[in-house]
């Protein structure tokens, strides 16, 4: 089983979301009422800007996702985004996880990042993920701010992380 990790194709959309979605009921993180992905066009949304989104594919099978754009909402409430790029839809079908999957994408997502001349990475994620924190501050990253955000009648701590690349 070796993994092989490529740009998102539209016909990629079907398997992408159901990744997503098993990642994020896995963290306590999916919540039904909240309205679909806002990024319905995924090229439109990160490729297009200058960013990227991947997939990570073992066995024909799309098992994990991993994207960055440029800044939008939280993050730039506590990162300079001149230079930053935002990553996003960083996930792994829990199927999958502590097999090095999430650490390759993230590597091969900075890589093409660094190529693009991205300075730094910024990320928000929901007090719920200690998983995910911990992913991240074991890959450079350092908690930068925090605040809150309702959804869907419940208010979630909402913390902001930051790496430098140099």
């Amino acid at each position: 089983m070796s993994l092989s990790i490529r740009r998102f194709e539209p016909a990629d959309r079907d398997a992408v979301d159901a990744t997503i979605e098993a990642a994020l009921r896995h963290a306590d993180a999916y919540f039904e009422d909240v309205p679909e992905l806002e990024d319905d066009d995924i090229l439109a949304e990160y490729v297009d800007p200058g960013g990227e989104f991947l997939v990570g594919v073992l066995d024909g099978e799309i098992v994990a996702t991993a994207a960055f754009r440029p800044p939008k909402g939280v993050v730039t409430e506590f990162v300079d985004a001149e230079g930053t790029a935002e990553l996003k839809r960083m996930h792994v079908d829990p199927d999958y996880h502590r097999e090095g999957i999430g650490r390759s994408m993230y590597d091969e997502l900075e890589a093409r990042a660094r190529k693009r001349g991205v300075e730094r990475f910024a990320l928000s994620t929901t007090g719920r993920q200690e998983p995910a924190h911990a992913f991240y501050e074991a890959n450079g990253f350092e908690r930068v701010g925090s605040t809150t955000a309702d959804v869907v009648a419940t208010t979630l701590e909402i913390h902001v992380f930051e790496k430098s690349f140099d």
